[in-house]
């Protein structure tokens, strides 16, 4: 806490019982970390609260509870990191403004993006998502229809946590599908416009 300027490079965090969490600070670089196996009720990967003007580069979040927990951080750039089979990969608690996420890898994860607000300035940006099913009829790698990350389950999960027993149900696929045609309780513009076709590994 408290401490601006700090590089977190080559690092391992593995089987925490909460992870990783760096508050109240500035100018903070990640880069190359592993942050795997953090399970539990309230764990994950990575905690970044009160966080501006930080580098988030080419770590991977691999089968956590939550892969980053973000609240009340802004002007954040999160490149190139690989999302892999987390509950979460994703939970955006709140107060974070003009974030840009871009290159990144999600993959298999049961919620990409958490949201619990309806406002975004956030920028989702030439990333890779597993669950998507567009098509790209150009070839240029870049789907042709934008992908929209948040599910309405996980909000309706974040309001009231006992529901994740539906999950995979086809009534939560109904209704998943549902706001993605017309969103009404996510963020209408929270959109990767251009999606990628593969992974940025392949």
């Amino acid at each position: 806490m408290f401490s601006n300027n700090d590089l977190y490079e080559n690092n391992t965090f593995e089987n925490n019982g909460a992870g990783v969490a760096v508050m109240f600070s500035k100018k903070i670089k990640m880069l190359t970390n592993t942050f795997k196996e953090n399970w539990g009720t309230a764990s994950y990967g990575l905690l970044l609260k009160e966080i501006n003007d930080a580098e988030i580069t080419g770590n991977i979040f691999k089968e956590n509870t939550i892969g980053i927990n973000i609240e009340g951080s802004n002007r954040i750039r999160y490149t190139k990191n690989s999302f892999i089979k987390n509950g979460w990969a994703i939970k955006v608690r709140g107060a974070c403004y003009t974030n840009i996420f871009s290159n990144n890898n999600f993959m298999y994860n049961s919620f990409d993006v958490s949201y619990n607000s309806k406002l975004n300035d956030n920028k989702f940006d030439k990333n890779y998502w597993s669950g998507y099913t567009g098509y790209d009829l150009d070839k240029d790698g870049i789907g042709d229809v934008p992908y929209r990350p948040v599910k309405l389950f996980s909000y309706i999960v974040n309001r009231t946590p006992e529901t994740i027993i539906l999950m995979r149900s086809l009534f939560i696929d109904m209704i998943d599908f549902s706001e993605k045609v017309s969103p009404v309780f996510t963020p209408d513009n929270l959109l990767d416009n251009y999606p990628l076709m593969k992974s940025k590994n392949d």
